[in-house]
């Protein structure tokens, strides 16, 4: 008989001068991700969890996480206690290092693509090490508030490939402007994109929406999916372009022709337009009419 369980890896932005700058809840945000991960372990014994906090600096671990032990005082369950006691220590030693400010104003923004990077590595190292006969449907929720940084293009796409490449969902709750990146994100993996209207009703949406795996959600009326912006990052200058030219050996997007790509110095001719060949007429030989 076979056991079907659910791999939920939850990744936080943790930008430090974008929540110190926004009117959004830095705390309140952590304690609606703590309530959806102890429901999401509640749904099943088999399910795991795996909650990690991003910087411009790094990628960190909040859960599953050694510090501290959790206690069964006051009616809690043990086990949540430690999910709760760990992921708030994490963060606040993780606030606490981001102390120079001039540091992290000049850093673009927050590194999505190591996150993803690091969410897919965790799935597949949890996913192969099943005992026969269990079965774990891996899926990526992603809370972020701090805009895209368009320098990362060509790493956050490489992740989407390879999360669509794997069947693992990747869901998207967006605190501040649109992304651009998580919208293909979850367009192309059949994930959920959602922009939360106010920081107070993020609760309601994570235990709503991002609770239920991917197909559970088809039998429910979720809101529905925004208008997707498709638009690449040029290499060369990282700005969104509506039109450009494709390297054909390894894809870079450029704004401008270029004889040399920048990424695998593939070599291009120069584009022929409006250049004719030239009519040789050979002239007869002396003698001949």
């Amino acid at each position: 008989m076979s056991s079907v369980g659910h791999v939920l890896v939850v990744l936080v932005d943790l930008h430090p001068v974008w929540w110190g700058c926004s009117n959004s809840s830095l705390s309140h945000t952590i304690q609606s991700v703590l309530v959806l991960a102890n429901s999401h372990l509640l749904q099943n014994p088999l399910n795991k969890l795996c909650v990690m906090g991003f910087t411009g600096e790094g990628v960190h671990t909040l859960y599953p996480s050694k510090l501290p032990e959790g206690d069964s005082r006051g009616g809690k369950y043990e086990g949540f206690d430690a999910i709760n006691k760990g992921i708030m220590y994490n963060v606040k030693d993780i606030i606490a290092e981001c102390d120079d400010v001039t540091h992290h104003l000049a850093l673009d923004s927050s590194l999505l693509s190591g996150a993803l990077i690091k969410a897919l590595c965790y799935i597949n190292q949890t996913t192969s090490n099943l005992p026969p006969g269990t079965t774990l449907h891996p899926r990526v929720l992603v809370i972020k508030g701090p805009p895209d940084c368009s320098s990362q293009y060509m790493t956050v796409m490489n992740s989407i490939f390879a999360a669509q490449k794997n069947k693992i969902p990747i869901d998207s709750c967006i605190l501040g402007d649109d992304s651009g990146f998580l919208q293909q994100a979850s367009d192309i993996t059949g994930g959920t994109y959602l922009k939360v209207p106010s920081i107070e009703s993020l609760t309601q949406y994570l235990l709503s929406v991002f609770v239920m795996s991917a197909d559970f959600r088809k039998n429910f009326n979720i809101p529905p999916p925004t208008q997707v912006d498709y638009r690449a990052a040029c290499l060369c200058h990282q700005q969104m372009i509506d039109i450009g030219y494709v390297c054909s050996v390894c894809m870079s997007v450029f704004c401008k022709y270029r004889p040399i790509c920048m990424t695998c110095n593939a070599h291009f001719k120069l584009p022929m337009l409006g250049m004719k060949k030239k009519t040789v007429v050979k002239k007869p030989a002396e003698g001949k009419t």
